[in-house]
């Protein structure tokens, strides 16, 4: 199951001896998170691949005379090696889709937008324009994207949205009667201004936070460490829109917070221009895009500077909270840590900002001015055709029947560790790097993995749940004692009926490859924002994969994830993050995410949005619903489809009933049966 060229070399180390295939399915797991990171160099090797295979197997069988060099360079080739076609060959139907002139749909190719026309602008004064058309008209909806946005939720459509689900294409379809127009940014990507004194970048909204980066690179600026999100298509106007973040524990951690004059058109065409401060960029950081469309943004950068990384790998989490708490007050605010509960592990990367003139060669790492994180690199087709075969048979198997369900759980273990293992940067050659110096504008910003992100169904054959919450840092503590408790119960099950078959602790069973992804903030004054408020922050993010050719089944311990986000939101009163999630969050049917707010805040903009937009033509339907508290809508097989939490038992897949949390039953999900 490694790949499809190991000659069932792991199938046969598995039988002769568990724990060598396990280390040998570590550091191909391991190899397989950095592979993008190592470029040609294991590409170069394909040719000697078979040769290798077959050496391989014949020495592991003698597990006295294994090499360990050899058993190495195995996992390298049978990593980086191409396989010969995209991973997503045969991929359902459900994910087949592509844009049209009335629709779109997001990155990951889930969310489905559908629309009346779509526009795309170059200029401030084109979308004033084209919105004075409809300026006294009710009957209209615009919404500001662009091709392959990434969300997941409704706020992005201007009309019907819909899973990408051919059974289940339009949910909260809107009134026929209303217009509904996409306006396109993606053309809108240039510097406006710089002024080099002040340190004032001003951009157009549909710069991606890649092009930002090279953009104050050229300008001799730096984006503050810690400010940015990792995904470089990202623009920087979705992101302050949505007040998506990087870390900084008491001090910036969002884009938002360096935006020091927006530029934005009004529903009645008004170029509008709003300093900080103001309650209008008030509104506009995390504000959605209710007020109108933001076109530029001035940003408060710095000198350019470098930053020390430095990634911790595998350390244990019993006492995680306590000792990310002590990295935070005593080494750097920038942290970012990626958790394991299952198997009780973390890695712990740190971003220590130092300007040019401070950084001394003989104390501090070595300077790498090639130096990038490779947290979201393109993906090797191998390596994505490994995961996919890995998990769709992993999925396909939901009580553990097949012949391999010892090796399939093994693997899936191996990979789930290999999450608090890997290395995340590199010096821009191959070679990985967990602590070195390099430039601060790429020390949090990837390059762009397009076409070959993990997350490209077309292309990986996978799907990637993402789910986001921002919950008071003084939680903290007690909320990762929750989960653990959640993953712990909800596997004990699954664990129970591999003892059973294979023998007490042979077969360990872990949740699916992917990762809690923990990261810091402060409390601000934006209405909408998710940190708003007087509290220290901590971003909650969970990530699994699931396999796109089980397209109306649940991921495997898919009951995890259901309790986790319920918990969050419900008893810790979470914001859900409005790129990530699906609608199921901000619908669910007693905790409310509009009270998860502060009441004033809520009044407040919708004082404002009034006096910019009364007839609401910017407010999406989505929107609307979490104001009134609606929802969900109820249907068959909604909650495989993300839209719901289940309350009956037709909610669920075929083998699966609606019924409370094992470990918290004030929630319901569906469990295996």
């Amino acid at each position: 199951m490694l790949t499809g060229r190991t000659c069932f070399l792991h199938k046969i180390v598995y039988i002769v001896s568990p724990s060598l295939a396990m280390e040998l399915s570590q550091r191909f797991w391991s190899c397989t998170l950095s592979c993008g990171a190592r470029g040609s160099f294991c590409t170069k090797l394909s040719t000697s691949i078979r040769r290798v295979c077959f050496v391989a197997t014949t020495m592991l069988s003698w597990r006295a005379q294994a090499s360990t060099w050899l058993l190495g360079m195995f996992m390298v080739l049978s990593c980086c090696v191409p396989a010969g076609g995209t991973a997503a060959t045969g991929v359902s139907e459900a994910y087949s889709h592509n844009d049209s002139s009335t629709r779109l749909y997001s990155s990951d190719n889930f969310l489905k937008c559908n629309f009346d026309q779509q526009v795309t602008v170059r200029t401030t004064q084109e979308i004033s324009d084209l919105i004075k058309q409809y300026a006294n008209h009710e009957a209209v909806r615009i919404r500001a994207t662009r091709h392959g946005f990434h969300s997941s939720m409704g706020f992005v459509c201007a009309g019907k949205r819909g899973s990408s689900y051919a059974a289940y294409h339009n949910v909260n379809p809107d009134d026929d009667s209303v217009t509904s127009i996409m306006v396109l940014l993606h053309l809108m990507n240039n510097v406006v201004s710089v002024d080099s004194e002040r340190h004032l970048l001003t951009v157009e909204a549909g710069m991606t936070i890649r092009e930002l980066a090279l953009a104050a690179e050229a300008h001799d600026l730096s984006v503050p460490a810690g400010a940015l999100p990792a995904y470089a298509n990202l623009t920087v106007g979705g992101v302050v829109s949505t007040s998506a973040h990087g870390t900084g524990y008491r001090t910036i951690s969002t884009l938002g917070g360096l935006v020091t004059k927006v530029k934005l058109v009004n529903a009645k065409g008004e170029i509008i221009e709003s300093e900080q401060g103001s309650k209008e960029m008030k509104a506009l950081v995390g504000g959605l895009g209710l007020l109108g469309v933001v076109t530029e943004l001035t940003l408060q950068l710095q000198p350019n500077s470098r930053t020390v990384v430095e990634v911790r790998k595998g350390l244990d989490d019993t006492n995680m909270v306590a000792d990310v708490k002590k990295i935070l007050q005593e080494e750097t605010p920038h942290v970012m840590v990626i958790w394991r509960p299952d198997v009780g592990m973390y890695a712990a990367t740190s971003w220590k900002q130092v300007e040019e003139g401070e950084y001394d060669a003989a104390t501090m790492p070595k300077f790498y001015p090639n130096g990038t994180i490779a947290l979201m690199v393109p993906v090797d087709e191998q390596a994505a055709t490994s995961l996919k075969e890995l998990i769709t048979a992993w999925e396909d198997d939901p009580r553990d029947e097949s012949p391999t369900a010892d090796v399939l759980n093994a693997e899936v273990c191996t990979a789930g560790q290999a999450y608090v293992n890997s290395s995340l940067f590199t010096d821009g050659h191959g070679t990985l790097l967990d602590h070195a110096t390099i430039p601060t504008n790429y020390a949090m910003v990837s390059a762009d993995c397009a076409p070959k992100c993990s997350w490209d169904v077309h292309y990986s054959g996978t799907f990637t749940e993402d789910a986001e919450f921002a919950v008071k840092l003084s939680q903290f503590q007690e909320w990762v004692n929750d989960v653990k408790k959640i993953v712990r119960t909800e596997l004990a099950e699954a664990e129970a009926r591999l003892s059973k078959r294979y023998g007490q602790g042979k077969v360990k069973r872990c949740m699916a490859p992917g990762q809690f992804v923990l990261r810091f903030g402060q409390g601000n004054q934006d209405l909408l924002s998710t940190s708003t408020g007087s509290d220290d922050i901590v971003y909650l993010e969970l990530n699994s994969v699931h396999s796109v050719f089980i397209p109306d089944g649940l991921s495997k311990q898919s009951s995890i994830v259901e309790s986790i986000e319920q918990l969050t939101l419900c008893k810790y009163k979470g914001r859900p993050h409005w790129g990530k999630n699906h609608e199921r969050v901000a619908r669910h049917p007693k905790c409310k995410v509009v009270d998860n707010f502060p009441a004033t805040n809520i009044a407040q903009l919708l004082e404002l949005q009034q006096r910019h937009d009364p007839h609401k033509v910017f407010e999406p339907e989505l929107f609307k619903q979490v104001l009134k508290k609606s929802g969900p809508d109820y249907s068959p097989l909604c909650t495989p489809h993300y839209w719901c939490y289940c309350a009956a038992d037709d909610h669920c897949p075929a083998g699966y009933q609606c019924r409370p949390s094992a470990s918290f039953s004030e929630y319901k999900i569906c469990r295996l049966i």
